[in-house]
């Protein structure tokens, strides 16, 4: 019969499809943590350990949904809570008028932000810390400095459904091949020695020119490698991002 090996390859076909979603890991239930500075570890799916740091603000109520941030960090060698040293000294008192949670993971297996491993990571832990606080699903920030801007363009870019707006820091870049249709704010200095001022403007002229709301933050004097002095340039994101999110 002649339409028996088509109807095989659609059967196979769909056998996988199915296969796919019910591999896909229902997002975990976190520890609840009060307000301040927590360094945490969990299981993931593939039975991996990820070490991640997250921070609560003051006043959080669970009645109350906050919005959540992810902070990916630079390049390096992963020391345990290497995010957190991050996050600690950069994205947590930039973004601290935002009320918002903000996590950070370790990178995995010495990759870059880029891998597989580590973009599913990323969506876990996301998922998962949305699954137990209390988070706004319309206020769901991805950033991420050097490396972490790289990984940035590239998980924000493919997961638009879950990321409602990116912030990439001095990262290269790149933005694949996904149509940009969140808020994207790209934070650069005109003084970046390893990856170049122009290549950051010519993106934000693209993304423009197509019609994403995007916006350039221009830092000047500041190198590559004198991160602690971006505080003040992500600080002022703080009301584009409430100004973005009123706008959804």
């Amino acid at each position: 019969i002649w339409w028996l090996p088509l109807a095989l390859v659609f059967l196979s076909i769909l056998a996988c499809a199915g296969a796919e979603r019910a591999s896909a890991p229902e997002p975990a239930t976190l520890e609840t943590l009060g307000p301040g500075f927590h360094y945490q570890k969990a299981i993931l799916p593939s039975g991996k350990l990820l070490n991640y740091a997250i921070s609560v603000p003051e006043g959080y109520d669970p009645a109350n949904p906050v919005p959540l941030v992810i902070a990916l960090h630079y390049g390096g060698e992963v020391t345990p809570y290497y995010g957190g040293e991050m996050l600690d000294f950069l994205f947590e008192p930039a973004l601290r008028d935002l009320g918002a949670i903000v996590a950070a993971p370790d990178a995995l297996g010495g990759g870059d932000w880029t891998t597989g491993q580590n973009e599913d990571a990323v969506l876990w832990l996301t998922q998962a810390i949305m699954n137990s606080y209390t988070v706004d699903p319309k206020r769901v920030l991805l950033t991420g400095y050097s490396m972490g801007g790289q990984g940035t363009w590239h998980i924000a870019g493919r997961n638009q459904d879950l990321f409602t707006a990116a912030m990439p820091v001095s990262g290269e870049a790149a933005r694949g091949e996904a149509e940009w249709k969140i808020p994207v704010r790209v934070v650069h200095s005109l003084d970046d020695e390893l990856l170049p001022f122009r290549q950051a403007e010519d993106l934000y002229i693209e993304l423009k020119r197509q019609g994403a709301n995007a916006e350039l933050k221009v830092v000047s004097g500041v190198t590559h490698f004198e991160t602690h002095r971006f505080v003040a340039p992500i600080r002022e994101s703080v009301q584009w991002l409430q100004s973005v999110w009123a706008g959804q």
